[in-house]
């Protein structure tokens, strides 16, 4: 079943419960919760559960129902990996947190940011490379000459927060063997982890219950700037995928348009797909609600195909 993030519903000034019979009322009965219903209204859930019989597939942290406040980078669970203490266990409560919500509600998965490096995130020459490239002011060459640099700079920085984030998980993960825990692909290059780094954190866990996330517009903003290619995340965890965030790029630099031909590689993306990988769609506001059925139908089109096409094989 293919599932919309709550992403969609940033900004939106309707109650939420008439945001979910609308959606509802448009097919959907499937969905990711993300930092925009958090701090959450579990009973508001289960009500639409008992309702319309909608399902829960996984909860992106941070998403509990607490309300104490977050700091900028732990809303979007960044500080799993942070170098001081006192922040990183905050950070693996409000983890742990999610897991319990995501078992009250029936989902299977925990998508998890896992974290990024201050000291080159507060480089903001770095975000105005990305506005002059989207600009054209500066060519993909050079681009990805910098981006070479950077990654280079970013292999040492990388290591203490690494080793932050492997004791994050080995802490919470253990405790819920009935959830898998997605280690999603990111978007910026500080962020954790890159491609090699996934390799060495899931050796290093040894845990059956945690896995990969695929964010297809991640992986192939990584591929424009040159840091790998999008099928390489694929092809190195294909075996460890938990779930894929489904969506379209506006841009080269611009991803989370509903999905639609051409504006993604959705062909080759699904063909790694299991019966058991988690599929959700995760769009940007700014879609139109007509975008965000049309992307639906036309990626559904192509989940249909895939099925079929495994079908076939396992008939040979």
């Amino acid at each position: 079943m293919l599932a919309l993030s709550t992403a969609w519903l940033a900004g939106r000034q309707r109650p939420l419960e008439d945001d979910l019979a609308l959606l509802v009322e448009q097919g959907f009965r499937a969905f990711e919760l993300n930092f925009v219903v958090h701090p959450l209204d579990v009973a508001l859930f289960e009500r639409g559960i008992a309702r319309w019989g909608i399902q829960i597939t996984s909860l992106h942290n941070v998403c509990a129902p607490f309300s104490e406040s977050l700091a900028p980078d732990d809303a979007y669970g960044d500080n799993v990996a942070a170098l001081d203490e006192e922040e990183r266990r905050q950070s693996a409560g409000h983890l742990r947190r999610t897991a319990e919500a995501a078992l009250r509600l029936g989902a299977r998965a925990v998508v998890v940011h896992s974290g990024s490096i201050p000291m080159l995130k507060a480089d903001r020459t770095y975000t105005d490379m990305l506005r002059a490239y989207a600009k054209g002011q500066v060519d993909r060459a050079t681009v990805r000459a910098e981006m070479r640099r950077r990654m280079a700079q970013r292999q040492a920085l990388a290591a203490p927060h690494l080793a932050q984030l492997t004791r994050t998980l080995s802490e919470v993960c253990p405790e819920f063997p009935t959830l898998r825990f997605g280690l999603e692909s990111r978007y910026h290059y500080y962020s954790l982890p890159a491609l090699d780094e996934l390799t060495n954190i899931l050796e290093q866990l040894q845990l059956d219950n945690v896995g990969y996330w695929h964010d297809c517009g991640h992986a192939q903003f990584q591929e424009h700037l040159g840091l790998c290619r999008h099928a390489d995340w694929l092809e190195r965890y294909g075996e460890r995928l938990v779930g894929v965030h489904f969506h379209g790029m506006f841009t080269e630099i611009h991803d989370h348009a509903a999905p639609a031909v051409g504006n993604m590689p959705f062909e080759m993306i699904v063909s790694y797909l299991r019966p058991a990988t988690i599929r959700v769609l995760e769009l940007a506001p700014s879609n139109s609600l007509t975008a965000v059925v049309a992307g639906r139908d036309y990626l559904e089109t192509l989940l249909v195909g895939q099925r079929g096409h495994a079908l076939e094989l396992a008939a040979v």
